[in-house]
């Protein structure tokens, strides 16, 4: 099977644009034979590095906003035509507009041009929570079924530092994952270690090795003359300077597929995988199978989402009547 990870710089800010550019990659990807293709974090309209550069900006998130991707929106429905064209799968992240909110969310999208699963980043992380809600209990399915039964799931960012996540995550028997990530440049370069690529390319890496599954790390770029749109001119470590790319494929034992890339290059990669290869890994340690200690260690779900608005006990009807009537009045 043929998987391929973007990375790529979005087109800033702009709804329309980033969708086409999305729907441009998807089909090179297609082209090149890719069966599964794997896109970052908030690719459309691009991360929001400038909440972690400067002070609350509500000029800056007003923009914003009106330019993330709802999924009951024409912009939605031309994604979803495009990869029903190109006849692959694809993983895409996008900032998704739900009413007034926004949310770090993935879909996964069939060969027929079907959301197959949607999903919300579970928490958002530091300065993202003045931008970006929680998820809903559901998105904790984060793990489908693709072609020929191959399991496929995916991750945002700093959802793979979550280590019960990382595990309910594997329990689903994920054999292909996607690791969705925005910019981030080296230590070498200036990067503080925990928010570095560096620090990213580990979390990947762990990934594969201890959940025995095919990681395909798809990362955002960010170009030199862009830095000043995104609100990160001279910044210091947010502007990323050497371009912040750090895409790569990694194996279930944690040995990356694909040469490594220049963090300043648009590129897509590729890897041909054998499943065989997961299959193997987990003779050795699988953590949710023959490696788990489940009389002494367990893990408790909640996969039900609580309603914004719910009405209990015997007089719920005549209340909500109720409430109806002095709406209209």
């Amino acid at each position: 099977m043929k998987v391929a990870a973007i990375q790529a710089e979005p087109v800033w800010f702009d709804l329309q644009s980033g969708v086409k550019k999305a729907c441009a990659l998807i089909r090179e990807a297609a082209s090149n034979g890719a069966e599964l293709v794997g896109f970052p974090e908030s690719f459309i309209p691009g991360y929001p590095m400038a909440i972690w550069a400067q002070p609350f900006n509500p000029a800056y998130l007003a923009k914003y906003q009106k330019n993330c991707l709802s999924v009951q929106s024409s912009e939605f429905q031309e994604l979803l035509e495009a990869t029903k064209e190109a006849g692959i799968w694809v993983v895409i992240g996008f900032c998704e507009l739900d009413g007034g909110s926004m949310y770090a969310a993935q879909v996964v999208i069939n060969s027929e041009g079907v959301v197959v699963l949607h999903r919300r980043k579970l928490k958002a992380t530091g300065q993202e929570r003045t931008l970006w809600g929680d998820a809903p209990a559901d998105s904790l399915q984060s793990a489908v079924k693709g072609p020929g039964g191959v399991i496929i799931g995916g991750l945002n960012c700093w959802e793979h530092l979550q280590p019960l996540l990382r595990f309910h995550h594997y329990s689903l028997g994920v054999q292909i994952h996607v690791a969705s990530w925005p910019y981030c440049d080296s230590v070498a370069n200036g990067a503080p270690p925990a928010f570095s690529s560096d620090a990213q390319i580990v979390q990947a890496k762990f990934a594969a090795l201890e959940g025995q599954m095919f990681v395909i790390s798809s990362t955002q770029m960010l170009s030199s003359k862009n830095a000043e749109l995104c609100g990160v001119k001279n910044s210091g470590p947010w502007e990323m300077p050497m371009g912040g790319g750090f895409a790569a494929i990694y194996g279930p034992d944690g040995t990356q597929l694909t040469s490594t890339t220049s963090p300043d290059e648009e590129t897509i990669l590729y890897a041909d995988i054998d499943l065989d290869a997961a299959r193997t890994a987990k003779l050795v340690a699988d953590p949710v199978g023959h490696y788990s200690r489940p009389d002494l260690l367990t893990l408790k779900v909640n996969t039900r989402p609580n309603p914004l608005v719910s009405y209990e006990g015997p007089e719920a009807e005549s209340t909500l009547l109720g409430r109806l009537s002095q709406s209209r009045a």
